[in-house]
Parts: structure tokens; sequence; C-alpha cells
């Protein structure tokens, strides 16, 4: 997917808050409105957004984006965050690895000279991994989600249930105005969840468009991490979420 800076610009300020009309957006950039619907279009055809009369909103869906949709959006923040977590990473311990791009991207992060044990669902991050040879890698099976690049369900819960982790790194779909970690599907939430309660610490991957994102499936309070990961923009409400919750917020 090739989107302008412009398209990725307009993306990061929907999830800033409320719809943009067409004109808003074209006096912020000093471009005409004919190249703004033209950008919005685009976005449209890929899925990103729901143009309305005169507006442009995120789409109402309560699903979440591709992975390839989710690669795309904030990659270079996602990168950020990876390298940032995986530079704090001890060695020798056993780590989960939930599905989802930033958490692939921590998988791409990890020097391959570290020796670790890592169990995961993600398959680029088993791909990644493929390419480190100290790092010794389980694969849990179950059905295929090719779209979000992943396994789920009951033979992914059982793989991981058979080990106790040191850390558990994992992406969320959406964090509530209550903190309240959310998720788009119900067997997403219940992996998660389950990932969060076996491990001795659990790591958060989340860049800022995750704050205030409607996601409809409960996994777990803030107060069940040790520790968060997040981009240097975003929103400082979330500062006062990860405070009041005493979880660490590291910015990146």
């Amino acid at each position: 997917m090739n989107l302008s800076d412009r398209q990725r610009a307009i993306l990061d300020w929907l999830r800033d808050g409320q719809p943009l009309g067409t004109e808003q957006i074209a006096v912020r950039f000093g471009v005409s409105s004919q190249t703004i619907r033209r950008d919005v279009q685009e976005l449209n055809d890929q899925g990103l957004v729901r143009r309305q009369h005169g507006s442009v909103a995120l789409p109402a869906s309560q699903h979440n984006l591709s992975f390839a949709q989710r690669s795309d959006a904030q990659a270079e923040r996602k990168r950020r965050i990876a390298r940032a977590a995986a530079a704090s990473l001890p060695e020798d311990a056993t780590v989960f690895l939930g599905y989802g791009t930033t958490v692939a991207e921590f998988a791409r992060a990890l020097p391959p000279e570290r020796p670790l044990r890592v169990v995961t669902n993600n398959l680029d991050a088993a791909l990644a991994l493929a390419e480190k040879p100290a790092v010794e890698t389980w694969l849990a099976g179950g059905r295929l989600r090719p779209q979000d690049r992943d396994t789920m369900g009951s033979w992914a819960l059982e793989a991981f249930a058979r080990f106790r982790p040191h850390v558990a790194v994992v992406g969320i779909g959406g964090i509530a105005a209550d903190g309240a970690l959310m998720e788009f599907q119900p067997d997403e939430a219940d992996l998660t969840r389950g990932l969060l309660e076996r491990s001795a610490e659990a790591w958060l991957l989340a860049d800022g468009s995750k704050h205030l994102r409607d996601a409809p499936c409960l996994v777990a309070p803030l107060t069940r991490l040790a520790r968060a990961f997040t981009d240097a923009d975003a929103p400082a409400a979330l500062d006062i979420l990860f405070d009041q919750a005493g979880v660490p917020l590291h910015r990146c």
C-alpha cells in the first residue's frame, strides 16, 4: 500500500478525534479542495476512511484494519517503540510475543546474537526470528487469519499454556478512557488476556492512535501491565492514565 505523506498525515489527524471537513483539511495543507477529495477517495477505496457529506471519518467498524493496513499506518513510530522495548529485554528470557504489527517490529528489532526462547502466534514475528540463530522459537498453531498474519483459537491458547514466560509482549486494539485494554474480537481478547495472565511481566507496545480507539471487547485493566511503550507524540492523557495505574509509560 502506497500512501503519500499528506494521506498519512490525514489519517493521523483523523485518529486524534472527530470527522474532518474537506475544506478544513485543504486549508491545513494549503492545497485545493479537489486535491483533498482525490486523497480522500484513494483512502476510501483502500478502506482506511469513509466519506460523508463534505467530510471524512475513520471507518465505523467492529473489526480492526488488515495487517497490511496496520503495518503502513504509524510505521516509523512503531519501529521506534519496538526498538526501545527490544533493548530493554534481558538475555535468556522466555518471551510471549502476541499478534499485531508493532509486536512483529519488536521481533525484527531483537539482536540476532541475544539468546531467548520465544513463543508466538505472529507469523511475521516468527519469520523475523528465523533469521536470528540465538533465538529458540516456538510457533503456536491454530486457525490461520490470512489478513492478520497470525493464528488464533483453542490450539493457539493451548500452545501458549505450555509455557510460563518471564515477559509477554503484546499490542492492543484500543485503550479506553478509563484505562481498560480493549480488542476488536472476542478471540483476540481471550488470547491477549491469556498471555498477560501467564507471564511474570506484561509489556504493552501501543502507538498514540490506540488512545480512545473504539474497540468492543474487554481484555484487562492497565494494572495488569508491568510497563508500556508508546511514541513521543502520543496524547498527554495517556501519561495520566498510566500514572494512575502505577504503570511506567516509556515514550520513544
